[in-house]
């Protein structure tokens, strides 16, 4: 059935199944590629993969294949998840299979067909257990969706710059601690303060195992950065969102010129990638374009950040672990108790690339390149996820023109809400 909008639900009200063909034949789509949108065109999936991609053309119909007549909505390839802590009462952290499946089934109704589940603060033994059932649910099936390998979000971080995450388990890099950590994987990627005393060593181990390095919840300053990006670093986690920039950091109006924080590397440097947080919540249509004017949709990637109050009805729910720091969640903004700062975000990704290409005014392919390529490719899987080519995996969703998710499929299965 349709989706439309933001679903309110406890868990158990949602429960998803798949129903398989040997091929689908997508006809009368609007197909959202990574360069625009091809009119009335055809997608025929094989198996778990895409087989064509183009106009109409009876002799590329395979027999025994299912047709869908897609009625002029647009497919898109399935949106890839940088950043996401959980969804519809679950998080990452509660480290249960029944948790995790909840927040991929949640998100697989929106849209997100491959995420890199997000572990927040916490003592490193809930760490090490989110990473475990983690792993085991990667070892699976992955019916849900697909997990990309964990992003790791803390405890490097600067101490003011900490945002929600409980203070009592942020500290500097400790090489007994995060050799355990990079060990449990498998890891996609870790935010970290790279300022930090020891973040040197940890950001080439990163490296060196193919994992992306991020610089976020960071004082540093525009210099640091840069000798940052010469260790490893190629990414920054939530732009604008507890960082540095030219007017708020460590400068102190010495006899030097006024220096840059990190948002100035990021419009810079073009090593360095970057992700928004698009709800219109965190950022305002004027940070959101300029972001956009100086990055462009290949290097921005548009991520939920979402916590367990996504989906869910106002009231209080905690980011992170169960006992993790309190968020009030009312009128589709989760805030600290005392109001003073937001406390990740509520919204899915379907919504998040709506507002985005609302507030910005760019053609609908270009937000949905930045939920879906632009992702894929800054964790390196561009070769089989994040666009619609024939060789792909076939994750596939259908939407309308204000990005309701009709349908979702995964690997060419339809899973099919009840």
């Amino acid at each position: 059935m349709p989706v439309a909008g933001v679903m309110h639900f406890r868990r158990p009200v949602m429960a998803l199944r798949f129903l398989m063909s040997s091929g689908l034949v997508f006809t009368n789509a609007n197909i959202i590629t990574g360069s625009g949108v091809i009119a009335g065109g055809m997608l025929v999936t094989r198996g778990d993969r895409i087989e064509y991609v183009g106009p109409p053309a009876a002799d590329r119909v395979p027999s025994g294949s299912e047709t869908l007549d897609v009625r002029d909505r647009y497919l898109a390839p399935g949106f890839v998840d940088l950043h996401i802590h959980g969804g519809a009462g679950s998080d990452f952290m509660d480290a249960t299979a029944g948790d995790i499946e909840t927040v991929f089934r949640y998100h697989a109704a929106h849209g997100t067909t491959s995420l890199c589940p997000t572990t927040a603060t916490a003592s490193l033994t809930e760490i090490l257990a989110a990473l475990e059932e983690l792993k085991r649910y990667r070892n699976g099936p992955q019916a849900f969706g697909r997990a990309l390998g964990a992003h790791i979000e803390g405890p490097y971080l600067s101490m003011t710059k900490r945002g929600c995450h409980l203070p009592e388990f942020v500290h500097n890099p400790d090489e007994h601690e995060w050799k355990q950590i990079l060990e449990r994987g498998p890891i996609a990627s870790m935010t970290l303060a790279p300022e930090l005393p020891g973040a040197r060593t940890l950001v080439e181990e990163l490296h060196r195992r193919g994992a992306n390095a991020n610089a976020g919840h960071s004082e540093a300053l525009y210099q640091e950065i840069e000798e940052a990006a010469e260790w490893g670093v190629t990414h920054v986690t939530h732009l604008y969102c507890a960082m540095t920039d030219a007017m708020n950091n460590r400068w102190r109006g010495t006899s030097n010129p006024r220096t840059g924080g990190i948002v100035e590397a990021v419009y810079l440097d073009d090593r360095l990638s970057s992700e928004l947080i698009t709800d219109g919540k965190h950022l305002s249509r004027e940070m959101l374009e300029l972001a956009f004017r100086n990055k462009g949709h290949e290097k921005l990637a548009i991520v939920t950040d979402a916590m367990r109050g996504a989906g869910m009805p106002d009231g209080e729910y905690t980011f992170g672990p169960r006992h993790g720091m309190r968020a009030v969640v009312k009128n589709r903004e989760a805030r600290i108790p005392d109001g003073t700062a937001l406390a990740s975000s509520v919204f899915p990704m379907n919504e998040m690339v709506r507002v985005f290409r609302d507030l910005v005014g760019c053609p609908l392919w270009q937000a949905v390149h930045m939920a879906s390529l632009t992702p894929a490719e800054i964790v390196h899987r561009e070769d089989e996820l994040g666009s619609l080519a024939p060789g792909k995996l076939a994750d596939i969703i259908i939407i309308d023109d204000q990005v309701n998710v009709q349908a979702t499929y995964i690997g060419g299965k339809r899973v099919e809400l009840k």
